[in-house]
């Protein structure tokens, strides 16, 4: 699970339109319980506040989970 204040890559496909990039690095302040993620945005230097919606948008931790034991799949 991302924690709050994690530095996470955030890809949101209205956000890409708006910053013309497909992804962004930011900081998840929190996750609302109606719907959206508040995070913290840094573009071209500057932080920008955006409040994504849950359903559209991926949000991968910047920092890498320890490792962890593995799942055994059944093919």
């Amino acid at each position: 699970m991302i924690e709050s204040e994690a530095a996470v890559f955030i890809a949101n496909e209205a956000m890409s339109e708006i910053i013309k990039a497909k992804s962004a690095k930011g900081k998840l302040v929190r996750v609302s319980d109606e719907g959206y993620y508040e995070v913290r945005l840094t573009l071209n230097g500057k932080n920008h506040t955006a409040f994504l919606p849950i359903s559209t948008t991926v949000m991968v931790a910047a920092v890498p989970d320890d490792d962890f034991a593995s799942i055994p799949v059944e093919r």
